[in-house]
């Protein structure tokens, strides 16, 4: 008997290992991935003393692209920030200490100077980052290296993103999970992304600096004003006016042609790096398996450090999705709370537009001229989409709301490899049995989803 149980003991263990070691090769990634590389500095990228910038920002809803030039000048310290909305209207500020003042100019002279008070906005510093913030890692966007640091902020665990390019550790792009004044105007933005940056000798913000000094009147007071200003961009009649002016800052930016936006091929395959919102994650490797002809899709996610799970799916099936998670030293766990499967053409079907092309091959177009398109997701969120004019797209975001903190959503997915009629593996969109058990039941209501996804029937209005 001591003999059998020492034998059944022995058989146990070996069974577990078997067992480890089996899901640990289904587990593993069936394309290359991305590698996030360890960062090779720890000391925060600072900007110089006087610079001029270029950024493309985009709003946190379906609203227009922003194009913002920054003159910022540390020595007083000082910016001017220049806003010009690519449908409409523009906006002059300049932000020196604690207070605001909006700029009326004729012929780039300053011919007035309205002050706003202390509207919340100051003038950005040199370190864009905080005392907590973190590199992650780092690795390429498009064809840039560049540090993903992010920058945990309240309430737990909300963050913001700067990617720096670590050939000469400028911005390269930006993300915020929700609007501020920390590094306004940039903050008051989803997404920005920079097209030029100079280091400058003299940016003659002292000039401003003395001639709104003399303004001592305030007549519209505060962050309300400013915002309502800005807000008012959408509906200014200053449409030709912010249209000459975007030509000479940023000739790269060009009306969308008239062809229809891209849809995806029916078989397909995708590597990229999906960027969390949380604080508490990093970025995660990513895969994608899409076959449309048998009505499936496979999104599976792999964290780069140790964490609660080893992987984790986004399965969808039909009109039916499930979130699997792979967990350390335990079975997978499925909740049946995901739409189904992508339709190939969603970017039609989903009310999506084109914002604006950028032409040419650039670092924030490594695959040549690339169209900038929005699609309302459940209001006010928006998802932002970058492609190039092959049809490959380099990044896919998708904007957050103050208190979407601590659910495990995404910020941006950046592609790598955009594999059009790659087969998929056999046994890639198998369904454990842990969501067999689920039937055809679904804990989410998939409704909002079925424009752009199949849906559960029993869902619909």
């Amino acid at each position: 008997m001591v003999l059998r149980a020492c034998l059944l003991a022995i058989l146990t263990v070996l069974s577990g290992l078997f067992d480890e070691s089996a899901m640990t090769q289904q587990l593993a990634p069936l394309l290359p991935l991305p590698e996030l590389k360890t960062c090779q500095a720890s000391v925060h990228p600072r900007l110089p003393e006087n610079w001029r910038a270029i950024f493309l920002m985009a709003p946190f809803t379906n609203a227009q692209l922003v194009l913002s030039e920054i003159q910022y000048d540390a020595s007083l310290p000082a910016m001017r920030v220049k806003l010009y909305g690519l449908r409409s209207g523009t906006l002059d500020l300049f932000v020196e200490g604690s207070q605001t003042y909006e700029l009326e100019s004729q012929d780039s002279e300053v011919r007035s100077c309205e002050k706003l008070g202390d509207t919340g906005w100051r003038p950005l510093p040199q370190d864009w980052l905080s005392p907590r913030s973190q590199c992650a890692g780092t690795a390429p966007l498009g064809k840039t290296d560049v540090d993903w640091w992010k920058t945990p902020t309240d309430p737990k665990p909300s963050a913001f993103w700067v990617w720096y390019r670590t050939s000469d550790n400028l911005p390269l792009r930006l993300a915020f999970q929700k609007a501020s004044d920390r590094l306004a105007p940039l903050s008051k933005y989803a997404l920005s992304y920079q097209l030029h940056f100079e280091a400058t000798a003299d940016s003659k913000l002292d000039e401003i600096s003395r001639a709104c000094h003399n303004t001592n009147q305030i007549t519209h007071r505060g962050p309300r004003s400013l915002d309502r200003r800005i807000a008012a961009l959408s509906s200014s009649s200053k449409g030709e006016q912010a249209s000459q002016a975007i030509k000479q800052l940023a000739p790269e930016l060009a009306t969308c042609p008239s062809t229809p936006l891209p849809t995806w091929p029916d078989k397909l395959a995708i590597t990229g790096l999906m960027t969390p919102w949380d604080s508490d994650e990093n970025p995660y490797g990513t895969e994608v398996f899409y076959d449309w002809s048998e009505r499936a899709q496979r999104t599976r996610t792999f964290p780069y450090s140790h964490g609660p799970f080893r992987a984790q799916d986004a399965l969808l099936l039909g009109r039916r999705g499930y979130n699997v998670t792979y967990r350390n030293a335990a079975g997978p766990t499925c909740e049946p709370v995901l739409p189904g499967v992508l339709r190939p053409d969603w970017s039609l079907r989903g009310s999506c537009s084109c914002e604006a092309m950028l032409t040419g091959t650039s670092v924030v177009t490594p695959y040549g001229t690339a169209r900038i398109f929005t699609c309302p997701l459940a209001s006010p969120r928006a998802a932002w989409a970058w492609y190039a004019l092959d049809g490959r797209p380099t990044s896919f975001a998708v904007t957050s709301l103050p208190g979407d903190q601590g659910f495990g959503l995404f910020a941006v997915l950046d592609y790598r490899d955009w594999l059009a009629g790659h087969q998929a593996p056999s046994g890639v969109f198998d369904m454990p049995r842990q969501c067999q058990a689920h039937g055809l039941r679904t804990h989410a209501d998939t409704t909002k989803c079925s424009t752009c996804h199949l849906g559960d029937v029993r869902n619909r209005h």
